[in-house]
Protein backbone atom coordinates (compact mmCIF):
# COMPACT_ATOMS: atom_id res chain seq x y z
CA UNK A 1 0.00 0.00 0.00
CA UNK A 2 3.25 2.25 0.48
CA UNK A 3 3.87 2.23 -2.93
CA UNK A 4 0.29 2.94 -4.02
CA UNK A 5 -0.24 5.89 -2.25
CA UNK A 6 -1.65 7.53 -4.98
CA UNK A 7 -4.31 4.72 -5.81
CA UNK A 8 -5.32 4.67 -2.70
CA UNK A 9 -6.01 8.14 -2.66
CA UNK A 10 -7.75 7.86 -5.38
CA UNK A 11 -9.77 5.09 -4.28
CA UNK A 12 -10.64 6.54 -1.23
CA UNK A 13 -11.95 9.76 -2.64
CA UNK A 14 -14.07 7.62 -4.77
CA UNK A 15 -15.15 5.90 -1.68
CA UNK A 16 -15.94 9.06 -0.37
CA UNK A 17 -17.84 10.35 -2.98
CA UNK A 18 -20.36 7.77 -3.38
CA UNK A 19 -21.34 7.97 -0.08
CA UNK A 20 -21.76 11.82 -0.14
CA UNK A 21 -22.93 11.58 -4.07
CA UNK A 22 -23.48 8.11 -5.42
CA UNK A 23 -24.88 9.23 -8.94
CA UNK A 24 -21.63 11.85 -9.54
CA UNK A 25 -19.37 8.76 -8.40
CA UNK A 26 -21.37 6.60 -11.06
CA UNK A 27 -20.30 8.71 -13.32
CA UNK A 28 -16.58 9.23 -12.25
CA UNK A 29 -16.48 6.12 -12.43
CA UNK A 30 -17.72 5.56 -16.11
CA UNK A 31 -15.36 8.57 -17.26
CA UNK A 32 -12.54 6.95 -15.55
CA UNK A 33 -13.22 3.40 -16.96
CA UNK A 34 -13.55 5.19 -20.53
CA UNK A 35 -10.25 6.57 -20.54
CA UNK A 36 -8.88 3.25 -19.08
CA UNK A 37 -9.75 1.59 -21.69
CA UNK A 38 -9.02 4.10 -24.15
CA UNK A 39 -5.22 4.15 -23.29
CA UNK A 40 -5.56 0.14 -22.81
CA UNK A 41 -6.01 0.32 -26.83
CA UNK A 42 -3.17 2.99 -27.58
CA UNK A 43 -0.23 2.50 -25.42
CA UNK A 44 0.67 -0.78 -26.34
CA UNK A 45 1.00 0.76 -30.51
CA UNK A 46 2.71 3.49 -28.90
CA UNK A 47 5.09 1.57 -27.22
CA UNK A 48 5.56 -0.80 -30.38
CA UNK A 49 6.50 2.48 -32.65
CA UNK A 50 8.65 3.93 -29.90
CA UNK A 51 10.53 0.24 -30.07
CA UNK A 52 10.20 0.98 -33.54
CA UNK A 53 11.64 4.31 -33.56
CA UNK A 54 14.24 3.06 -31.25
CA UNK A 55 15.57 0.58 -33.48
CA UNK A 56 15.14 2.49 -36.57
CA UNK A 57 16.91 5.89 -35.68
CA UNK A 58 20.35 6.43 -34.87
CA UNK A 59 21.69 8.03 -31.59
CA UNK A 60 23.58 10.04 -33.88
CA UNK A 61 20.32 11.28 -35.81
CA UNK A 62 18.81 12.09 -32.84
CA UNK A 63 21.84 14.24 -31.51
CA UNK A 64 21.91 16.18 -34.63
CA UNK A 65 18.43 16.59 -34.90
CA UNK A 66 17.18 17.65 -30.90
CA UNK A 67 21.21 17.21 -29.32
CA UNK A 68 22.14 20.32 -27.50
CA UNK A 69 23.66 21.56 -30.01
CA UNK A 70 21.38 21.53 -33.13
CA UNK A 71 20.21 25.54 -31.86
CA UNK A 72 16.99 26.89 -33.56
CA UNK A 73 16.97 23.98 -36.35
CA UNK A 74 16.46 21.49 -33.63
CA UNK A 75 13.72 23.56 -31.73
CA UNK A 76 11.89 23.87 -35.46
CA UNK A 77 12.33 19.73 -35.75
CA UNK A 78 10.70 19.53 -32.38
CA UNK A 79 7.92 21.65 -32.65
CA UNK A 80 7.56 19.98 -36.28
CA UNK A 81 7.55 16.64 -34.89
CA UNK A 82 5.18 17.86 -31.63
CA UNK A 83 2.76 19.42 -34.16
CA UNK A 84 2.23 17.06 -36.60
CA UNK A 85 1.85 14.28 -33.63
CA UNK A 86 -1.44 11.96 -33.31
CA UNK A 87 -2.94 10.71 -30.33
CA UNK A 88 -3.22 12.08 -26.89
CA UNK A 89 -0.44 13.80 -24.66
CA UNK A 90 0.27 10.76 -22.92
CA UNK A 91 0.86 8.82 -25.66
CA UNK A 92 4.15 11.35 -26.20
CA UNK A 93 6.14 10.37 -23.13
CA UNK A 94 7.58 7.28 -23.94
CA UNK A 95 8.39 8.29 -27.57
CA UNK A 96 10.15 12.27 -25.40
CA UNK A 97 11.64 9.29 -23.03
CA UNK A 98 13.51 7.31 -26.06
CA UNK A 99 14.60 11.06 -27.51
CA UNK A 100 15.92 11.83 -24.41
CA UNK A 101 17.62 8.66 -24.01
CA UNK A 102 19.40 8.90 -27.18
CA UNK A 103 20.55 12.42 -26.62
CA UNK A 104 17.94 14.81 -27.35
CA UNK A 105 18.06 18.11 -25.33
CA UNK A 106 15.43 19.01 -22.25
CA UNK A 107 14.29 21.72 -24.31
CA UNK A 108 13.64 19.84 -27.03
CA UNK A 109 12.16 17.73 -25.58
CA UNK A 110 10.21 19.87 -23.99
CA UNK A 111 9.33 21.64 -27.20
CA UNK A 112 7.89 18.44 -28.96
CA UNK A 113 5.62 17.73 -25.46
CA UNK A 114 3.75 21.43 -25.14
CA UNK A 115 3.33 21.64 -29.35
CA UNK A 116 1.94 17.83 -29.05
CA UNK A 117 -0.02 19.49 -26.55
CA UNK A 118 -1.23 22.30 -27.65
CA UNK A 119 -0.20 23.12 -31.54
CA UNK A 120 -1.76 20.03 -33.35
CA UNK A 121 -2.34 20.60 -36.79
CA UNK A 122 -5.60 19.38 -36.69
CA UNK A 123 -6.31 20.95 -33.66
CA UNK A 124 -5.83 24.32 -35.09
CA UNK A 125 -8.04 23.80 -37.99
CA UNK A 126 -11.04 23.21 -35.57
CA UNK A 127 -9.64 26.47 -33.80
CA UNK A 128 -9.99 28.42 -36.82
CA UNK A 129 -13.38 27.45 -37.66
CA UNK A 130 -15.14 27.59 -34.19
CA UNK A 131 -13.22 30.78 -33.46
CA UNK A 132 -11.83 32.49 -36.13
CA UNK A 133 -8.20 32.51 -38.54
CA UNK A 134 -7.52 35.98 -36.43
CA UNK A 135 -8.17 34.21 -33.08
CA UNK A 136 -6.41 31.30 -33.89
CA UNK A 137 -2.93 32.80 -35.27
CA UNK A 138 -2.32 35.37 -32.43
CA UNK A 139 -2.97 32.02 -30.35
CA UNK A 140 -0.62 29.64 -32.17
CA UNK A 141 2.35 32.72 -32.24
CA UNK A 142 1.85 33.52 -28.64
CA UNK A 143 1.71 29.66 -27.51
CA UNK A 144 5.28 29.14 -30.03
CA UNK A 145 6.65 31.59 -28.21
CA UNK A 146 5.71 30.63 -24.90
CA UNK A 147 7.52 27.21 -25.53
CA UNK A 148 10.37 28.42 -27.21
CA UNK A 149 10.93 29.81 -23.88
CA UNK A 150 9.88 27.39 -21.72
CA UNK A 151 12.27 25.38 -23.69
CA UNK A 152 15.11 27.01 -22.88
CA UNK A 153 14.34 27.50 -19.39
CA UNK A 154 14.65 23.92 -19.31
CA UNK A 155 17.67 23.53 -20.61
CA UNK A 156 18.91 26.62 -19.00
CA UNK A 157 18.16 25.35 -15.47
CA UNK A 158 17.77 21.47 -15.69
CA UNK A 159 20.00 18.38 -16.95
CA UNK A 160 18.97 15.19 -18.08
CA UNK A 161 20.20 13.86 -14.61
CA UNK A 162 17.29 15.37 -13.03
CA UNK A 163 15.00 12.77 -15.25
CA UNK A 164 14.54 10.12 -13.02
CA UNK A 165 16.16 6.99 -14.93
CA UNK A 166 13.00 4.57 -14.18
Amino acid sequence: MRKNKTLMFVAFIYIVLFILNPEKATKAISNSTYYLVEMIMIMPVVYLLTVVLDALIPKEAIIKGFGSDSGLKGNMLALFLGSISAGPIYAAFPISKMLLDKGASLGNVVIVLSSWAVVKLPMLANEAKFLGVKFMTIRWVFTVIAIFIMGYIFNRYLSTEDIPSE
